[in-house]
C-alpha cells in the first residue's frame, strides 16, 4: 500500500510535531511526504496524479482556529474539481482518507464539558464528509495534543501509532497484531549483527505464538456466545 501524506504547515522548519512525524515515517517504505507550502506553483494535474497513485491519503496539519492552515483549503478547492472527483468518475473511490492533527490545547478540552465546547471529531467533520463524497473510507483522526509536554515513553508510543496509521491495512485487532509481527520480521531481516537478528527473530516467533493463542481464544469465546444465543 502506498501512502500520500499531504502536509499543510506554513512554518514546518520550526515545527517540533512535523519534524518528529517526518523522522517517525523515515524508516517506512512507500510513503510520499508532500508539503503543500513548499510548492512554488500548484500543478493540478500532478496533484491529481499523486492522488490516483496512492491508496491511502493523509491530511496532516496543526489546528489553526478550528481549521487547517490556508494551504490545505486552497489545495482542496483547486485539486478536487468536479471534473476530476465527480460526474460519475470518482477516481478516489475505495481509497482511504485519514487526518493527523496537532493542537496546542490539552485533549481534555476537546470533549463534552470541555472549554472548547466541541470534540475534535466535530471540528474535523468536513473531512469525513469529503471522504464520503469521494467514495473513500474515513479513518478515525490521529490527534496529537501538546507534544512538547509528552514523556519520552509516550513519544515512543506515538512513533508506533503514527507508523501504524500510515501503513496498517485495516484497523482491527487482528490487523494490528499482524502489523507488529510483520515489523518484527522486517527488523530482524535488517539487523546488522547475528545476535540482534536472533533476538528479533525469537521475539517475532513468540509474538506469532501469542497471536495464535489469541485467535484460538477469540474463536472459543465466539462459540460460547453462539451457544448462549448472543450470536
Amino acid at each position: 500500500m502506498k501512502t500520500l501524506v499531504i502536509i499543510s504547515h506554513p512554518e514546518i522548519e520550526t515545527s517540533m510535531v512535523q519534524n518528529f512525524l517526518k523522522a517517525s515515517a523515515a524508516p517506512l517504505e512507500a510513503i510520499t511526504w508532500h508539503h503543500l507550502d513548499a510548492l512554488e506553483t500548484l500543478d493540478v494535474a500532478a496533484e491529481q496524479a499523486l492522488l490516483r497513485n496512492h491508496e491511502r491519503i493523509i491530511f496532516q496539519f496543526p489546528l489553526y482556529w478550528y481549521a487547517a492552515p490556508a494551504s490545505l483549503k486552497m489545495w482542496l478547492d483547486t485539486v478536487l474539481t468536479g471534473q476530476f472527483a465527480f460526474n460519475g468518475r470518482q477516481p478516489l473511490a475505495g481509497k482511504t482518507l485519514g487526518v493527523v492533527v496537532s493542537t496546542g490545547t490539552a485533549a481534555k478540552h476537546f470533549q463534552a464539558g470541555g472549554s472548547e465546547q466541541a470534540t475534535l471529531s466535530e471540528i474535523l467533520r468536513p473531512y469525513e464528509l469529503v471522504a464520503r463524497k469521494l467514495g473513500m473510507t474515513y479513518l478515525p483522526p490521529l490527534a496529537i495534543h501538546q507534544l512538547g509536554y509528552w514523556q519520552e515513553t509516550d513519544k515512543q508510543c506515538l512513533v508506533i501509532d503514527y507508523q501504524r496509521y500510515l501503513t496498517q491495512s485495516e484497523f482491527n485487532f487482528d490487523q494490528q497484531l499482524a502489523w507488529f509481527e510483520a515489523m518484527l520480521t522486517k527488523k530482524a531481516a535488517e539487523a546488522t549483527s547475528p545476535e540482534a537478528q536472533q533476538r528479533l527473530m525469537l521475539l517475532s516467533e513468540q509474538f506469532a505464538d501469542k497471536r495464535s493463542e489469541l485467535t484460538d481464544l477469540n474463536w472459543q469465546v465466539q462459540l460460547i456466545r453462539e451457544e448462549e444465543g448472543e450470536g
